[in-house]
């Protein structure tokens, strides 16, 4: 087991991270602000902040940071803290991917995001992580190398046995990316704002009942407003 000060908790989202920094857990805090479960992504770490800044309609330098993960082999210990929703989940298969070679890590099992936890439950989950295998890293390295090449679609029905939410994300991804149409993400908003459906709160409300109780609207407001944005725009 690896020291207090080697210890690096890696979260997805400030949300959460904000909830961590109050827990008074050791060790220190990495964020994750963005996640390859919508819009176009790439293998190459120099293009990927203008690839999604573009794709989000930010200028370049409002772009999310990149999650440093480059140092986290020899005596690091990272700690992966990741919700079940499909946003988390594939920034977790891009986390387990990246990570150096040989570089062991940790899982919190978690029901909910820790953005939606309480800070004082946060050491006892801490407390019962688990070690994420090698063979867990190989299976994740192939399972992102198939996203690269393919996208989401032809992961639906995938998983692996030591990421319980994994497959469930995959699934729930692969809705997105039909062989042909919009997928079912585009499909419920522009259902409902053809039923009168308008204002974001009200959408993310209406959104929020169609998807997995535990996590609601998993891909953000922002995700929301794009799409609407885009179906306006086709329709003026």
């Amino acid at each position: 087991m690896a020291s207090h000060d080697s210890l690096i908790h890696l979260h997805c989202g400030d949300a959460s991270a904000v909830v961590h920094r109050r827990s008074g857990l050791p060790g220190s805090v990495r964020v994750c602000r963005d996640s390859p479960a919508v819009g176009p992504w790439t293998p190459d770490a120099s293009q990927l902040p203008g690839l999604r800044a573009a794709w989000w309609g930010l200028p370049v330098e409002e772009a999310p940071a990149p999650l440093v993960l480059e140092d986290l082999g020899g005596v690091a210990e990272p700690v992966l803290w990741f919700g079940p929703d499909p946003w988390e989940q594939a920034c977790l298969l891009w986390i387990l991917a990246a990570l150096p070679e040989g570089t062991l890590s940790d899982l919190v099992p978690l029901d909910h995001s820790v953005a939606q936890l309480a800070p004082a439950t946060l050491p006892s989950l801490f407390a019962g992580r688990i070690l994420l295998e090698e063979d867990t890293l190989a299976q994740a390295r192939s399972l992102w190398g198939g996203f690269l090449e393919g996208g989401w679609r032809p992961l639906a029905g995938c998983g692996i046995p030591a990421l319980p939410w994994l497959a469930r994300a995959l699934a729930r991804l692969a809705e997105d990316h039909p062989v042909d149409g919009p997928g079912r993400t585009h499909r419920q908003i522009r259902g409902l704002v053809e039923q009168g459906v308008h204002g974001l709160p009200a959408l993310m409300e209406a959104l929020r009942r169609l998807e997995d109780p535990r996590h609601g609207v998993w891909y953000g407001d922002r995700f929301v407003t794009k799409m609407v944005e885009s179906m306006e725009a086709r329709l003026g």
